[in-house]
């Protein structure tokens, strides 16, 4: 039946990066990027992530502006430890809320499998054909992008970034809880859940936090699924993750497996 999911155990998560070093301090890191021959628009203090470091933000036009200034400082992260995040007006309200004498409490290195895990029982607990399904087979056409990447897909979906902010950070998917993002706060996600999730599909797909919205998020995938297996496996990892992209958006588990295959992944919530 197109609506029975027999799941087996989730893969282990991939080995996750090493961390960046902390290699700015207070100033304004303008400066320390000339040096490195990255330019940024001019920058403004924005507050403190949840460990206490600040946030610089800089204003930037949409679509392949945007994109390009992202890849410029993503390009000299390793040096820096600023991880570039296209985001807009309201991103940072959940620093509002933080209370700062919370700030120096480290998250646990996160578990995407086992968060999987899970939200996998809630599903089954609610019956798993809930979950919508269809015929729908990844394709040839579909895996092909030559001649529209990440940077196309992002010009076309970008209606509202206004900033590019530097986020100190020693891995790029601690950054939802470094900003205490709140923007999937009616499905009772924090920082820890984005966390754990960008980390395991960093280690798999190559996935690169690229922007945040109000209750949007973006990932740059260097090594999207190649195959209709894999993009289907991507699918569910998805949809646990973000139901909204089939119950609003595609409609059925098979049709989000061209987006699972795209290089660039993007989630909204509602």
């Amino acid at each position: 039946m197109l609506n029975s999911i027999g799941v087996p155990p989730f893969r282990a998560d991939g080995d996750a990066a090493d961390a960046v070093a902390m290699l700015v301090g207070e100033e304004d890191p303008t400066g320390l990027l000339a040096a490195l021959g990255v330019q940024v628009p001019p920058l403004t203090p924005a507050g403190r992530t949840v460990a206490g470091r600040a946030i610089w933000v800089g204003e930037v036009e949409t679509g392949y502006p945007a994109a390009d200034a992202w890849e410029r400082v993503r390009g000299a992260y390793s040096r820096t430890g600023l991880w570039p995040v296209l985001i807009e007006e309201r991103t940072l309200e959940g620093l509002e809320n933080f209370d700062p004498d919370d700030r120096g409490i480290e998250l646990a290195e996160p578990d995407g499998r086992a968060w999987l895990e899970r939200a996998w029982a809630q599903v089954v607990t609610e019956g798993v054909d809930s979950i919508p399904r269809s015929p729908r087979v990844l394709t040839a056409a579909d895996l092909d992008h030559d001649g529209f990447g990440w940077a196309d897909a992002w010009a076309v979906l970008d209606d509202d970034t206004e900033y590019l902010a530097l986020v100190p950070a020693p891995q790029p998917w601690l950054v939802p809880h470094l900003l205490n993002w709140w923007g999937a706060c009616n499905y009772d996600l924090d920082g820890s859940d984005h966390a754990a999730m960008l980390r395991r599909w960093a280690g798999h797909w190559g996935a690169e936090l690229m922007g945040m919205g109000l209750g949007t998020i973006a990932l740059r995938v260097g090594n999207p699924p190649q195959n209709d297996e894999e993009a289907l496996a991507v699918s569910l990892e998805r949809f646990l993750y973000c139901s909204d992209q089939v119950h609003q958006g595609v409609g059925t588990l098979d049709e989000l497996k061209p987006h699972a295959a795209a290089p660039l992944w993007w989630f909204w919530w509602d």
